[in-house]
């Protein structure tokens, strides 16, 4: 049986549907698929690292680009960030910023957010969990 809606059958009209829907994104890849169980492994890794070979997060320390003694940036840290990070931005497309650009609310919201509330934020939950460290490191 086919119901017709207008001049397209029921069947015509799902499948129209389903090509409108086809533009989301499907978690293909393995990786992509069990993200969760990659985060959990990654988490017991790095512990069984540290208990394996706990003179690696010193050295890894003292890649640091350090300034009067204080490190400032991190090599190991800054060179993982750009492999995270270079995948995506290879698949920005640019129309799409541009045209994200135009409608200023969004934006100015998200930077408000960012740099006048999350430093406030992240000092009283850092306060919160090390308020003794934090605290008398400012006393000094």
């Amino acid at each position: 049986m086919v119901l017709i809606l207008g001049r397209m059958s029921f069947r015509e009209n799902a499948m129209i549907q389903n090509s409108c829907t086809t533009n989301e994104r499907k978690m293909t890849s393995i990786f992509e698929r069990y993200l969760t169980v990659w985060v959990g492994l990654s988490i017991i890794g790095g512990i069984l690292l540290g208990k394996v070979a706990p003179n690696l997060a010193t050295k890894l320390d003292s890649l640091a680009i350090s300034v009067n003694g204080a490190p400032i940036v991190s090599i190991p840290i800054a060179v993982c960030l750009f492999f995270m990070m270079y995948p995506i931005m290879v698949k920005i497309d640019f129309g799409s910023v541009i045209k994200a650009s135009k409608n200023t609310k969004p934006i100015c919201l998200t930077l408000f957010l960012n740099w006048c509330v999350k430093p406030f934020t992240m000092y009283a939950i850092a306060s919160f969990f090390s308020g003794h460290t934090i605290l008398s490191f400012h006393r000094h």
